[in-house]
């Protein structure tokens, strides 16, 4: 191991700032291996995953890994609340995307549906994801997914906002958890007969804060047309469920087939710990790709700001 890219979101404390060393020396790579921590919001795991990769491409280093990991769990109140408030617009990043759903006529009960399937894809994909998971502290499954998720539990959600809007609520957005994942990049040298896939594309864009909901969407685009790939010709789709409907609103802009996206479940029903999704979303797009015997996939990420962030990756 050459380099490491540490994703993490909330870099607090008094060591947030050596995530990266810390990571290597925990691991134990050798005391030269270098290493940086990226923030990216939501968006960070791909930031990682990116980052590892131009290392690489670089020359400087032959093997990369790309971590991410987060324990909003640990986080004070006073620090973890107000960052999903946007100053740039003055406000919540969950009300951006409420207002782009009224705008695009789409309805709670298409939100919450998804929410619903969210859930019963998780549930039905339990050992397939087994493959994914490295047990932790005794803990083997993604404890957020729920059980007893009937389409009634959703339509009796409570709303996250009260202003008659009658939209988003805390059962079709994403679940906060912990969580850390990571990847190992290498040269196709390197490489060679032993990889899951290869990074083809990837694309960083900006769009206007209150307009979150639809930021994926140009950075989807620009990473297809570095691809050469129409939205057509990609078998397989990640992307991140911050709400339901940004989700819906993603694939009615992208023209994109519902079964195609999250066919394993997504962060509704997974839960979405911030720095560790990105790298978790490649990881499973390459693993079904493969199980299908399917090559093209994209993983995206919309982001609190007015951020997107796409990559195109093929099976091997």
């Amino acid at each position: 191991m050459n380099f490491i890219a540490f994703g993490n979101m909330y870099q607090v404390g008094p060591h947030g700032c050596y995530g990266a060393r810390y990571v290597g020396h925990r691991a134990g790579c050798p005391v030269e291996t270098s290493g940086v921590a990226v923030n990216l919001a939501c968006g960070t795991g791909l930031l990682a995953v990116t980052t590892a990769a131009s290392a690489i491409a670089r020359n400087e280093a032959s093997i990369a890994a790309a971590v991410g990991a987060d324990t909003p769990s640990r986080l004070r109140r006073d620090i973890f609340v107000p960052s999903f408030t946007d100053i740039s617009c003055g406000k919540h990043i969950a009300k951006t995307a409420e207002e782009r759903a009224g705008e695009a006529g789409l309805a709670r009960a298409a939100m919450d549906a998804w929410a619903w399937k969210s859930h019963a894809r998780a549930r039905a994909s339990v050992k397939l994801r087994a493959a994914e998971i490295v047990p932790v502290a005794g803990l083997a499954v993604d404890d957020a997914v729920l059980e007893d998720a009937s389409p009634e539990r959703f339509a009796t959600a409570k709303l996250l906002f009260s202003d008659g809007t009658e939209t988003m609520t805390h059962a079709n957005v994403h679940g906060i958890v912990d969580g850390g994942a990571a990847l190992v990049l290498a040269s196709a040298k390197t490489a060679k007969g032993r990889a899951l896939g290869r990074l083809v594309s990837s694309a960083l864009v900006g769009v206007p804060p209150e307009r979150m909901a639809y930021a994926a969407v140009p950075a989807v685009r620009k990473a297809l047309e570095q691809a050469r790939w129409r939205a057509s010709e990609v078998d397989l789709w990640e992307i991140n469920e911050t709400f339901a409907a940004q989700v819906l609103l993603d694939q009615a802009e992208l023209g994109i087939d519902a079964e195609r996206v999250n066919p394993n479940g997504g962060a509704i029903a997974l839960g979405h710990p911030f720095g560790a999704t990105g790298v978790r979303l490649v990881h499973t797009l390459l693993l079904e790709l493969r199980r299908r015997s399917r090559r093209r996939g994209v993983a995206a990420i919309s982001v609190g700001g007015g951020l997107g962030i796409a990559v195109c990756v093929e099976a091997l």
